[in-house]
């Protein structure tokens, strides 16, 4: 304790110089500095609690606890075995109730109780979360039932739901009642998938095991390095059986097949985007998206209705009565005026992206090097081409090729 003649310094410090002082230090350091005395360890939460509003808890492959904290984005990073119970402990008392965007792993939540958190009861764990990021691997039936009879206990209205799942074939069925119990618990939230496999019949197999359920976007990911095919037809069927409705598409890493004769999608798309993916025949995936597009012709899936031809009869001026014939009284007309249906867009915009190879226009993604004005330019316009096709017969669709590159 540092001293001015008889005078403690420190105790005296308002705690406007305190919060400057600790300033200066990182998260670990303020976690010691906090048992120093009541009045420290208030003033350290209290800017926890303001400077923390994110967290992301690392627990694969990480041999002793650590943490770290980004200011600028509010996020505390935190990787640790999973037995750091007591480390855990220690991080929730300090911000728990501050955080509104997660990241962590399905194993976590379903040991959540093994962790001491002073709550009251009926309080949720993480009351304040509306994001969720959660990745599920290995979900074995334990920690499937566990998280089950947990769920409820966790959150308190999630807005942003986002599940990243690495397809193994023993755990279909735990991920679909996974996903089924979110979708129940918070119908509101806006949900995103991402399906991890390593072959597209894996990918098949687990949509087939979900639910019916309506996604703002799902991204299906390829782990294999040769880029296994992926049946867009395949795809659709599966979609439609399932009822799985989403707004946004993304393939990454796949070697897509377009028959050309059945839609990408059976529901309206704002976005479908090829990433780093081989396109097998460009003119059957521009038939598939051309098929797709016409579906906007119908208004809610129904054709539109044919006209019918109207009969005009003869309208009667004149009533017989006792006293003879009297003019018939003219009736109120009330016009209803019926709001025409417009139809339904049913896909805005396609974008492709990454490393393409656009199998039917290989021939102009070879690299042509020309001069101009001594400068040497890489022309390429296989996109370019892709680009003319599609606005051709969809003139309404939105292509983005900014960002495909080309390594010949």
């Amino acid at each position: 304790m540092y001293t001015c003649g008889n005078r403690k310094v420190i105790p005296n410090m308002p705690d406007l110089i305190l919060r400057k002082i600790f300033e200066q230090y990182d998260y670990p350091v303020l976690c010691k500095m906090e048992r120093v005395c009541k009045r420290w360890m208030n003033i350290i939460n209290t800017k926890f609690r303001k400077e923390i509003h994110e967290v992301s808890i690392e627990r694969l492959g990480s041999m002793f606890p650590q943490a770290h904290q980004c200011v600028p984005f509010r996020r505390l990073t935190i990787s640790c075995p999973s037995d750091s119970h007591d480390f855990l402990a220690g991080v929730f008392r300090r911000s728990r109730l501050s955080f509104m965007k997660m990241t962590t792993d399905l194993n976590f939540l379903a040991g959540i109780d093994q962790i001491h958190v002073a709550k009251d009861t009926g309080r949720r764990y993480f009351s304040n979360v509306e994001d969720l990021w959660l990745l599920i691997i290995h979900p074995d039936d334990d920690a499937t039932q566990r998280f089950l009879n947990i769920e409820g206990t966790l959150f308190s209205e999630l807005q942003q739901l986002t599940l990243q799942v690495h397809v193994d074939p023993r755990y279909f069925k735990n991920v679909g009642e996974i996903v089924k119990s979110f979708i129940l618990r918070y119908p509101k939230s806006n949900i995103n998938l991402e399906l991890h496999a390593e072959k597209s019949m894996h990918i098949l197999n687990q949509l087939s095991a979900l639910p019916s359920l309506p996604l703002y976007k799902i991204k299906l990911i390829c782990t294999d390095f040769d880029q296994p095919q992926l049946r867009l037809d395949q795809l659709y069927g599966v979609m439609r059986e399932q009822n799985i409705q989403a707004k946004n598409i993304t393939m990454r890493d796949w070697s897509l097949f377009a028959d050309g004769t059945t839609p990408v999608s059976y529901n309206p798309l704002d976005t479908f985007r090829i990433s780093s993916c081989s396109i097998e025949t460009v003119d059957n995936l521009v038939r598939s998206l051309q098929m797709t597009a016409s579906q906007s012709t119908q208004v809610d899936g129904v054709p539109p209705a044919k006209k019918k031809k109207i009969v005009k009869k003869k309208k009667e001026t004149e009533v017989v009565t006792e006293e003879g014939l009297v003019p018939k009284p003219k009736k109120k007309i009330v016009k209803k005026v019926v709001k025409k249906k417009k139809p339904v867009v049913y896909i805005k915009r396609l974008e492709v992206a990454g490393q393409c190879t656009l199998h039917g226009l290989t021939f102009l993604q070879v690299n042509r090097i020309y001069r101009h004005t001594d400068r040497f330019y890489i022309q390429q316009k296989a996109h370019t081409e892709l680009e003319r096709r599609l606005t051709t017969v969809i003139p309404g669709l939105d292509v983005d090729c900014s960002e495909i590159y080309y390594c010949w």
